[in-house]
């Protein structure tokens, strides 16, 4: 089927297996294919066998403890305060570098300003 105004391009076109083509198929294809081959109906393709389940399993080397640790920074001068709510930062540390409590200057949106946090108990 050709389009007219389109360019053909003949190295996109196969052309249908002769006989010399299909003996030669058939020398280079295990014995199965052969009859395939020989009617017309071959893909070109090898057979592909399926892996196995157990071949590509990839075993990860597991880690004892997390070094760092997902901590909650909370507000000490909010309670005090009477103001409701509560403000709480997330927040991560590593546990080899700092193994005490981390406590930091953070905003507190309820107050309006920067306040004391200290990280919680868990």
């Amino acid at each position: 089927a050709t389009c007219p105004g389109l360019p053909q391009r003949a190295d996109l076109v196969r052309p249908p297996p002769t006989e010399s083509m299909a003996l030669s198929m058939t020398t280079a294809r295990p014995a199965a294919l052969s009859s395939r081959v020989q009617s017309g109906i071959a893909s070109f393709r090898a057979p592909v066998a399926a892996p196995s389940r157990g071949s590509l399993q990839v075993m990860a080397a597991s880690k004892k403890k997390d070094v760092r640790l997902t901590i909650t920074l909370e507000c000490t001068e909010q309670k005090a305060s009477g103001v409701g709510g509560m403000s709480r930062y997330m927040s991560q540390k590593n546990r080899r570098n700092t193994s005490e409590r981390l406590e930091l200057m953070k905003y507190n949106p309820y107050l309006r300003k920067h306040t004391l946090h200290r990280e919680l108990k868990k």
